[in-house]
Formats: structure tokens, sequence, C-alpha cells
């Protein structure tokens, strides 16, 4: 980050560059990894305005259930519904069709006695400083000074960076992959298809989602 930045990169945000320098210098090298892998997209990428669907329901251990989170866990135990936004379903500004559905890393915040994400069930549109088939950083519409790293779902490896020559070799192939709906046993309708969460899954019986 030296030198003068052209005017559309996300690195003119002085907070982002600060936090994206802090990482760089890390002592701890997943720390250090993960300021690179975002540097490469800050530095080559301006922030473009997408339309998303945000947050999708999530079947988990309901938290108040006697065997949840225990080595007594299993098919018999309480299941409950959670609306999880770090998944963006972005869609084409132009053909109003599904690009790809992303995972994305938001920080949170404590508020009271509950972790409040910078995205929610209102969220309409997204910025992205990337490649919306493979991932890159997201932000907030009109913020800019919170970017996450979020990559195409159920493409895992692209979150450990080993440098932009193995990144680029693999996203190539992730980019030239159509759109399929992410599935799961555990996975709901999209927020914006379903605002109600769905009914409370059931002890016993299928798992499928």
């Amino acid at each position: 980050m030296t030198g003068t930045l052209p005017p559309w990169s996300p690195l003119n945000d002085p907070q982002l560059s600060a936090r994206i320098q802090a990482g760089l210098q890390d002592s701890r090298e997943g720390a250090r990894r993960d300021a690179q892998r975002d540097l490469y997209f800050l530095e080559r990428y301006a922030w473009q305005e997408y339309p998303v669907k945000c947050g999708r329901w999530r079947r988990i251990d309901d938290p108040g259930a006697l065997t949840s989170g225990t080595n007594m866990s299993g098919p018999w135990t309480k299941k409950t519904w959670t609306a999880d936004f770090g998944w963006l379903l972005l869609i084409d500004p132009a053909g109003n069709r599904p690009i790809a559905a992303h995972k994305v890393d938001w920080p949170t915040q404590q508020q009271g006695n509950r972790m409040v994400s910078p995205v929610g069930a209102q969220t309409r549109s997204i910025w992205l400083a990337g490649d919306p088939r493979v991932g890159g950083m997201f932000s907030p519409v009109g913020d800019g000074h919170t970017a996450a790293f979020g990559n195409r779902a159920d493409k895992n490896g692209l979150r450990r960076w080993e440098g932009p020559q193995h990144f680029e070799q693999s996203a190539a192939a992730v980019a030239a992959e159509p759109y399929r709906e992410p599935g799961g046993g555990d996975l709901g309708p999209w927020l914006a298809d379903q605002p109600q969460a769905p009914p409370d899954p059931k002890r016993f019986g299928a798992t499928r989602g």
C-alpha cells in the first residue's frame, strides 16, 4: 500500500487501510496471511454494488436443550432454526438471476446479550470488491470502513491464502461453474423468500432439508 492510490480504490478509506496494514504486521502467521488475501482484492477491485438475498435459515442444536453440545447429542437432540446472516446470494443486476451464494465472515459486535452483524434481514444490496462468481471483500452499502472476506459457498479451498497464482488457478475453475442452490440437511430457505422461521424440526425422522 505505497504510492498514490487510484481514486476508485477501497484502500482510500483510512480505517480500512489501517486495518489491513495492522494485519500485515501481525505477529500471527494466520492473521498476516488473511491480510495478504484481503489486500489482493482491495488493490485490484473497486466496490461494485449487487442486489442480494441476505441470510438464510440454518438448523442448529437448541441451546436450551439438555443434550445440546454434549456427548449425548445426536438425532434425538432438539433442533431449532436460526437466521445466519453469513449467507449472501448475489443477484445479477442486469438479468435478476442468481450469480452465486457466498459465505462471509462478518465481524460481529456485542449488543446486550446477543451478537449483532453489520447486515441483516433488511439488507437488499451489498458492495463487493472481487469476482461475484468466486468471492472477495464485502462491505455494507455506503460503508467501506468495514470489509469482510467471503467466498463461494462449498468452496472452502478458496479460504486459505496460498498466494495469487494458486488462488487464480482455483478461481478460474470456480468461476466457470454455473450457479447451484446450496443444500444440506441443516440449511433452510433464504430469509428473503421466507421471513418466518420454518416449523421446529422433529427430533426423529428424516434429516434432509
